[in-house]
């Protein structure tokens, strides 16, 4: 009898922990889901705008492209106009937040997305963390299905970034390799020659 009672109890406990497990994990999905819709709610639960993106470790490759993006972390307006995104490209109007990567306690980089009808271009974007002032950007990767001949695929590290851009248009593909420097102190990115 002492055992079936502790088979229950052990069963109701395990029970009890997975379902609280799920519920917590979609507590948490709902209330990323809903921090990045009003950034209003962010900004008076956390000071960090960017608290709801999850951040992703270097080295890290980029090749956003239309095969693998799924249109989710759409930024609000809001969002979108406190990080000055469309200064970057004014002709889109579908951001969409990626990923984050730790560079100092002072500099915050921002992996975007721009979404259009037939093109994706995902930048990298440095921020001051103390008033999200944009501080430099670059394009680390590019996917277009109008014509399908071009692209770009961006590598990231702790010194640098490195963004590899292809033509497709003639017979022979062309290659173009662009390497940057991330300034720790500043948060620019500095074209090597």
């Amino acid at each position: 009898m002492h055992i079936k009672l502790v088979s229950i109890a052990l069963l109701s406990i395990s029970i009890f922990s997975c379902t609280s497990n799920e519920s917590t994990e979609e507590a948490k999905a709902a209330e990323r889901a809903e921090l990045l819709k009003d950034p209003e709610g962010v900004k008076q639960t956390k000071p960090d705008l960017l608290a709801t993106v999850p951040f992703k470790k270097v080295p890290a490759v980029d090749s956003t492209n239309f095969d693998n993006f799924n249109g989710e972390d759409k930024l609000s307006e809001k969002l979108v106009s406190k990080l000055q995104l469309k200064s970057i490209d004014p002709n889109y109007q579908n951001f969409h937040s990626r990923y984050r990567i730790a560079l100092s306690t002072d500099i915050d980089l921002l992996v975007v997305t721009l979404a259009a009808e037939n093109e994706l271009k995902t930048f990298l974007i440095s921020y001051r963390k103390d008033d999200y002032e944009l501080i430099d950007k670059v394009m680390i990767s590019y996917d277009e299905i109008a014509e399908s001949a071009f692209r770009s695929v961006g590598k990231i590290t702790n010194d640098g970034i490195v963004v590899t851009n292809y033509n497709y248009m003639g017979e022979e593909p062309v290659v173009d390799v662009k390497k940057y420097r991330i300034d720790k102190t500043t948060g620019k990115f500095l074209l090597k020659s």
